[in-house]
């Protein structure tokens, strides 16, 4: 193990010019050492990760707002929910991009990025709009939510960690719902923990969860390994094309499933799904509520850089 020395002896030339430049010694460090992991990130990673941007749904919940786009592109703070994801997919060395589109698709139009379109996106859920990015997922992939922001620091933990299968999720869910003044939409996407001798592990997930004492929320960003990937496309091939009506795990039709639908499936197939535990460092925009806490606290979530 590394030994950090507490104190750091610098010059008398040193502090004088840092004082010239009115810098924060401790600050300047800390950006440094955060330049440095993020330079290895894009080099040792860059060709490891792919990602896919899940963002063809109508949310008519947030009109006026989204009468005219999609959720993804609400501004924040000068810039769309979508592209503040893409800059910080680029910022850890993830390259390959796609985003599955479907309400006011037009409207999504970011270079250097492959699109795939959900046209039937009001009558099938998550899980559908993920099939047609199956064949882009042909190695470890990086999945979220088109409508989240979340720390880059989450990002960064989720590519470092060493297990194939990652959800992040959240254990301060019910604090978040309970100082909510506006009611939520849709429900929390519920995780059941489990702590093994590796790590924690996801026993299973949906909205049952919600009486065990051990639980969190998915907050729609997860690693899925490439053999999880295959298994999105076998699923896809075995299951859903002969039968897109048939029940699967809580979703009534296998087209109107949800992601955690699809990762209960692996959990069932005897993968092995970990956890990832973060503390409400992130935000999902489902309310105006949520949309206006957004433009608050996105300067802490991005560190205060642009």
């Amino acid at each position: 193990m590394t030994k950090i020395p507490k104190t750091i002896k610098i010059s008398i030339r040193h502090e004088e010019w840092l004082k010239s430049q009115r810098i924060n010694f401790s600050e300047w460090i800390r950006n440094k050492l955060d330049d440095e992991i993020d330079q290895q990130l894009q080099t040792v990673d860059k060709n490891k990760f792919k990602s896919v941007i899940l963002a063809a749904g109508k949310d008519t919940n947030l009109f006026p707002l989204t009468e005219d786009i999609p959720k993804t592109l609400l501004d924040i703070k000068g810039k769309p929910i979508l592209q503040r994801q893409i800059e910080m997919l680029k910022k850890v060395g993830i390259d390959d991009i796609a985003v599955v589109r479907g309400y006011k698709k037009h409207k999504i139009n970011f270079p250097n990025l492959i699109y795939f379109d959900n046209d039937d996106y009001e009558n099938t859920g998550i899980l559908a709009s993920l099939f047609f990015a199956r064949e882009f997922m042909d190695r470890d992939t990086i999945v979220l939510y088109g409508d989240i922001l979340f720390e880059i620091k989450i990002l960064k933990k989720l590519l470092e960690a060493q297990h194939d299968n990652i959800l992040v999720v959240d254990r301060g869910w019910e604090k978040r719902y309970q100082e909510s003044q506006e009611n939520h939409p849709f429900p929390p996407e519920l995780t059941i923990l489990s702590n093994k001798g590796q790590g924690i592990e996801i026993k299973s997930v949906g909205e049952d969860a919600s009486d065990t004492v051990s639980t969190s929320e998915f907050i729609g960003l997860a690693k899925l390994s490439t053999k999880a990937c295959s298994i999105l496309r076998d699923l896809y091939q075995d299951v859903y094309c002969p039968d897109p009506f048939k029940e699967f795990h809580q979703a009534k039709q296998i087209r109107t499933a949800s992601f955690i639908d699809f990762i209960q499936e692996l959990i069932n197939l005897g993968e092995r799904i970990s956890a990832l535990e973060i503390w409400r460092d992130w935000i999902e925009v489902d309310t105006f509520e949520d949309y206006r806490l957004a433009w608050k606290l996105i300067d802490r979530m991005i560190g205060g850089k642009e």
